[in-house]
């Protein structure tokens, strides 16, 4: 059991008890600057606002770490968005316990509504905005935690799913999540703004990261044919080289406040 000290959740913490739910074989890869899985982040170590490619043993293993913060708090809200009810059943007695515990929670799905539980409520939509994500909100009275993914590929059964997304305990983001998902139910947005603004900052993140990868992997090569060379590589071909690989660097940054205005959209009507 998840057993929280007088602060705020920290990574470590959170990491450490998701390993605690965590098959063997479930796996969480990190993604490049157009959202491929690129790699083992389980490996490399995990931090909250990145985005992942989850497989669903990991999303769920999160879940539960997530789950299990809030019954250690005793108290606060506990939102969860599970695609359909029947993905609801195997989570039933851990949701009993939540309702027992805090003041509030819900689980929105679609299909048949199931009926009130307790301070456990149930909200069925057929909202397609909110058709492809698994979340899980809690906004507690000292600590705060938000997994939320959207489905990426088109798989039907729910082992077989993988969702891209992320983690965070910053209560102003969780609460930004919160909101769009009050508004798409109460019919005042059609979309999840605030994932796909975080999405959009990931990956130009991710692609300037990229592209100084590169940059420096180009200067320190010229560097190196300068110190082999010697007098037989000149100095003005030495700037043309480096003018030449740090070209694309220059390109993606004149495209930058594009970048980030894409990721900042203005409110829907």
């Amino acid at each position: 059991m998840l057993v929280l000290k007088k602060k705020p959740l920290s990574n470590e913490d959170f990491l450490r008890h998701v390993r605690d739910y965590l098959p063997m074989d479930a796996s969480v890869w990190n993604t490049d600057q157009n959202g491929k899985p690129c790699s083992c982040a389980m490996s490399t170590g995990m931090v909250e606002h990145h985005f992942y490619r989850f497989d669903a043993e990991a999303m769920l293993a999160a879940s539960h770490a997530i789950e299990e913060v809030a019954l250690e708090e005793a108290n606060g809200f506990v939102l969860a968005t599970m695609q359909e009810f029947k993905y609801f059943e195997p989570h039933r007695e851990r949701y009993w316990q939540l309702a027992a515990t805090l003041k509030e929670a819900r689980v929105i799905a679609k299909g048949k509504r199931l009926p009130r539980h307790g301070h456990l409520k149930f909200i069925a939509t057929n909202h397609k905005a909110l058709a492809p994500f698994w979340t899980v909100l809690y906004r507690g009275h000292r600590c705060q935690a938000l997994l939320i993914g959207r489905q990426a590929d088109e798989a039907k059964i729910f082992e077989q799913k993988r969702f891209d997304g992320f983690y965070t305990f910053n209560p102003d983001l969780i609460g930004r999540v919160r909101r769009d998902i009050e508004e798409i139910l109460a019919g005042c947005a059609a979309r999840m703004r605030e994932f796909e603004r975080l999405l959009a900052i990931d990956q130009t993140a991710k692609r300037l990261d990229a592209e100084f990868a590169r940059g420096h992997k180009a200067v320190e090569g010229a560097l190196r044919e300068l110190q082999i060379t010697g007098k037989r590589y000149q100095a003005r071909r030495f700037a043309a080289d480096l003018e030449k690989s740090l070209h694309r660097l220059k390109l993606l940054t004149g495209k930058l406040p594009n970048l980030v205005g894409a990721a900042h959209p203005l409110p829907s009507a």
